[in-house]
């Protein structure tokens, strides 16, 4: 009988954990030494989900194609003003939230060969929308 619990026990937890790894997987978040940030945007909940905590950042990529459509595995390189690297990421999906010190930044994303460049200023309390639109994508 006590083997029975313990596989019953096993399986649910097995279950569970599966189910809270593929909700967890939809967005990615993470802090590095200058910078917080979230990816994802993959999917209706993951979208609504990043749109729901805007507010707590001063950054926010879109990352599409050229016809619009959204993209992923996008390399993320920000670089503040004194040559600094602040993040370095790949995306999980066709939006980044990065909250970042007040500043001017340098902002390169990498995809199938094509770099794309942008100068921004960051202030706080401010979202920051940027655009990177990759041609032939």
């Amino acid at each position: 009988m006590n083997h029975r619990h313990f596989l019953i026990a096993l399986l649910c937890s097995l279950v569970f954990s599966s189910a809270w790894a593929q909700e967890a997987a939809k967005n990615v978040s993470a802090t590095t030494s200058a910078a917080t940030f979230i990816s994802g945007g993959v999917g209706d909940d993951s979208m609504a989900q990043l749109v729901a905590r805007e507010k707590e950042f001063d950054l926010k990529l879109f990352l599409v194609g050229q016809s619009g459509s959204y993209l992923s595995d996008i390399r993320i390189t920000i670089i503040d003003a004194n040559g600094k690297g602040v993040l370095l990421t790949t995306s999980e999906g066709p939006v980044l939230l990065a909250d970042l010190p007040a500043g001017t930044y340098t902002i390169k994303a990498q995809k199938n060969g094509h770099t794309l460049t942008q100068k921004i200023s960051v202030t706080p309390g401010k979202l920051q929308t940027t655009y990177f639109r990759f041609p032939g994508e």
